[in-house]
């Protein structure tokens, strides 16, 4: 009797009375959650042997439920943040610049100007991603891979704001506060009531702080715990930066918000120091 009840489940006959269609939809939740990059419908079909027009109205379900999110760049499916995780996926940095890379493209298009992404590694700021406008200035410093003077421009700021005291010292004593220019904030005191604009605003500035005529504008990007990831910013200019900053300030500050909007449904979160 007791070898009846603990018997192993594959070796149970399955109940009779199965709703296949909850079957499917957990299959295809579960599918999702193995490539939290999303997946498209015909590769849920292929993979788990469904019919098109099933698994089309499956998803839509599971997307009207709340369960499923369509991420809007690439038309991908993934699982939202309503069911529960045991822990965020810490995204690699190289998996970080691939997820930016849209929204880079996408700022730079609407913008017209030259788009970057820093990413912050725990132990530097770095340019991880870039989209050339032929319109914009050109900076040719600020290539892939650059990870100085982030106290000088609106990609490191917009990260370095959401930092605690500790660690900015920390900055501070590794990098020196470097002066590029004449308007390069080069003590500690200048730097502290600049971030602190950083985080109140929502947004960062590089008013010639790293290149002469070179005008930058950039918004933090956090990640599925709140925590600082990214950032995302522009760089023009003077005539333009004077006559067109209103107009662009909120396309780079929305842009931000879309991609901080995915590391949540992701569950995306940057790696912490122990």
């Amino acid at each position: 009797m007791y070898q009846q009840i603990f018997d192993t489940p594959s070796r149970l006959e399955p109940p009779k009375d199965l709703i296949s269609s909850v079957q499917r939809s957990l299959s295809i939740l579960e599918y999702i959650s193995e490539n939290p990059g999303g997946v498209n419908i015909k590769q849920v079909s292929h993979r788990l042997g469904l019919n098109l027009s099933t698994c089309y109205h499956l998803i839509n379900t599971l997307v009207s439920s709340g369960y499923v999110v369509k991420i809007p760049e690439n038309s991908l499916f993934c699982l939202s943040g309503k069911i529960g995780y045991v822990r965020h996926e810490e995204v690699s940095p190289s998996r970080l610049a691939q997820l930016l890379d849209p929204y880079v493209k996408s700022l730079r298009e609407i913008t017209k100007e030259t788009a970057y992404a820093s990413v912050w590694d725990q132990r530097e700021i770095y340019i991880a991603s870039k989209s050339e406008s032929h319109l914009s200035v050109r900076v040719n410093a600020l290539n892939l891979g650059f990870c100085e003077a982030s106290h000088a421009t609106a990609l490191g700021k917009a990260i370095m704001a959401y930092w605690d005291e500790d660690r900015l010292k920390m900055y501070v004593t590794n990098h020196k506060l470097v002066t590029y220019t004449k308007k390069t904030i080069f003590d500690f005191d200048g730097l502290l009531a600049d971030l602190e604009s950083v985080r109140k605003n929502g947004y960062s500035q590089d008013l010639e702080e790293y290149f002469p005529d070179v005008f930058c504008l950039g918004a933090p990007i956090f990640d599925a715990r709140g925590d600082i990831l990214a950032s995302i910013a522009i760089a023009m200019p003077g005539s333009r930066f004077h006559t067109a900053s209103d107009v662009l300030l909120p396309v780079i500050i929305n842009t931000a918000k879309s991609a901080s909007y995915m590391m949540r449904i992701l569950n995306f979160a940057g790696h912490r120091s122990v």
